[in-house]
């Protein structure tokens, strides 16, 4: 039963986003690893992109069309959160110096910074829908 609560949208958003955040980090961390590498070309993580676009094109779908028979053309995605997966992207096209490294050593603590803000919000608030989960739970009408 636990299964099933735990496997609500919501949860699997939070879940997906901890685990892009997390695969961020270390992108960032790599990153700043290889600043003075010659030819380094820097990573990052795509996910937040690909989750807006999937919320925003279920929120447009009010009415589902009715389907009918199996081989009836679907006209509306059905959303999945298992679909969406964070991608590791490599920027090859620029170079910050002539040695062909295009690590900007600033950018990426700046980044480092907003990726562990955002760790922190999605673990926090984690816990709370978890928190809430346990109080119904718990609470025996008193």
């Amino acid at each position: 039963m636990l299964e099933g609560i735990l496997s609500g949208n919501i949860y699997q958003i939070l879940e997906k986003s901890l685990n892009a955040s997390a695969l961020q980090q270390q992108m960032i961390s790599n990153n700043i690893a290889n600043v003075d590498t010659p030819g380094y070309k820097r990573s990052e993580v795509v996910f937040q992109s690909k989750l807006e676009q999937a919320l925003n094109n279920t929120e447009k779908n009010y009415l589902p069309l009715m389907v009918t028979h199996k081989d009836h053309i679907q006209l509306t995605q059905d959303f999945s959160i298992n679909s969406i997966e964070p991608e590791i992207v490599t920027n090859a096209e620029t170079s910050m110096r002539n040695d062909g490294n295009n690590v900007d050593i600033d950018s990426e603590m700046a980044h480092m910074a907003e990726n562990t803000a955002m760790y922190s919000s999605l673990a926090e608030l984690t816990s709370m829908k978890l928190g809430m989960l346990k109080s119904v739970i718990t609470d025996r009408g008193a």
